[in-house]
């Protein structure tokens, strides 16, 4: 026969009688929470001098001339008058607003946007190179795509096209 404290399968009492052996254990100690802490910022002194500065510096350039130029493009669609972004040197670039005059479309004011390139990054081509876009958002007197290469001083290259069409696309 069964006794006062004997439990059968299935039976709804048993069921919901739960053992309490780790009554008391609540948690973490603060001490432990101290010590976990002080292990895991060891750790993370040690790996971040290891991650390069500029990691990032050449994927952010690239995106910047990538909307510089769309911007560019899309001002001539939707102002009327010609844009040009320029390559000025190795680490610059800068837009300007043309203006028809006589006939010819010319720089007339300063440029409305000039960059620097991040500190690393440099065009190792397309230095000097002129992107024209005409009102309908088209190169203007393009031979064929032009291409800006950029490098960053761990030697990664990013490479830009800018297409007959007025298509700018990242490679």
């Amino acid at each position: 026969m069964l006794g006062h404290d004997a439990r059968r399968v299935g039976d709804a009492e048993s069921s919901l009688r739960q053992p309490r052996a780790h009554a008391r254990e609540r948690g973490l100690t603060l001490i432990e929470l101290i010590a976990s802490m002080a292990v895991f910022g060891v750790v993370l002194a040690v790996a971040i001098p290891q991650f390069p500065r500029n990691a990032f510096a050449l994927w952010g350039a690239q995106t910047q001339l990538l909307a510089d130029l769309r911007k560019a493009r899309g001002d001539a669609l939707t102002k009327g008058d010609h844009f040009r972004l320029q390559v000025d040197s190795a680490t610059t670039y800068s837009v300007y607003r043309m203006n028809l005059v006589g006939g010819v479309w010319q720089i007339t004011g300063s440029p409305t946007v000039s960059r620097a390139l991040p500190n690393g990054v440099t065009f190792v081509a397309g230095t000097g190179a002129n992107f024209e876009f005409n009102t309908r958002g088209l190169m203007v007197n393009p031979s064929a795509a032009q291409t800006l290469d950029m490098a960053d001083a761990d030697g990664h290259h990013h490479d830009i096209t800018v297409w007959p069409s007025g298509q700018v696309a990242p490679l």
